[in-house]
């Protein structure tokens, strides 16, 4: 069962969620940042990828067959997804991941892994989305290869803010490609966490924290 405390706990420890004060691409200043770049152990990733499988269970189990990981930062979680499903929840699915150059020689191509043989639902597994515009180029790839049918996408932590439409990446997402779209956590799972005194102990929280984090949901967060 999917433990989102635990979760938030877990990146806080890695160093892929600090706190302090940050600044997004778009330029916004953010008390919190998440770089999933921190991940770089066996141990992390084996971790990381045991709560992507339990959130696939709770969100897409029996809705697909496949898993595509987006190069780069695709590539391991897919992988290492696919393989806490098979140990941990006795569900053998196929993955695929992508090159960003198509190969000439040995098997070719730009696709490693499955190659969509038949008619085959996906879930693309990513890190983080901002705008949406590497979950764009993925669809992208995927309409041009036949039997491909996506139907979610799964990623780590959804911020849940506002782009310029109103809406927040993953909605944006969602309707444009009619698709779920699920995170392991978002911002209310980690507001929700710092409430608890014994939390912000644990990772050596700011003092102010819980109320800038939640004063910067108040301001950029969608409904």
């Amino acid at each position: 069962m999917l433990n989102k405390d635990e979760f938030v706990h877990f990146l806080a420890n890695t160093g892929a969620l600090r706190f302090g004060d940050f600044i997004t691409k778009s330029g916004r200043k953010t008390p919190y940042f998440i770089n999933t770049g921190e991940f770089r152990t066996g141990q992390s990733l084996s971790t990381l990828a045991s709560f992507y499988a339990d959130a696939f269970v709770e969100h897409f189990k029996n809705k697909a067959e496949n898993l595509f990981g987006p190069a780069y930062k695709g590539i391991p979680l897919c992988a290492a997804t696919a393989m806490k499903l098979s140990d941990a929840h006795n569900i053998n699915l196929s993955f695929t991941y992508n090159r960003k150059e198509a190969k000439d020689h040995g098997e070719g191509g730009t696709l490693v892994g499955y190659t969509y043989k038949e008619k085959t639902n996906v879930v693309i597994i990513e890190d983080v989305i901002t705008a949406g515009t590497s979950v764009n180029e993925t669809m992208e790839t995927l309409k041009c290869i036949p039997n491909v049918n996506v139907v979610g996408l799964l990623i780590s932590v959804d911020r849940r803010e506002r782009l310029e439409n109103g809406l927040s990446a993953m909605q944006i997402v969602s309707e444009k490609y009619n698709i779920e779209t699920h995170s392991i956590i978002n911002i209310n799972d980690i507001i929700e966490f710092l409430t608890k005194e014994e939390n912000r102990k644990k990772i050596n929280a700011p003092e102010d924290i819980l109320e800038r984090v939640h004063n910067y949901r108040n301001e950029w967060g969608v409904a």
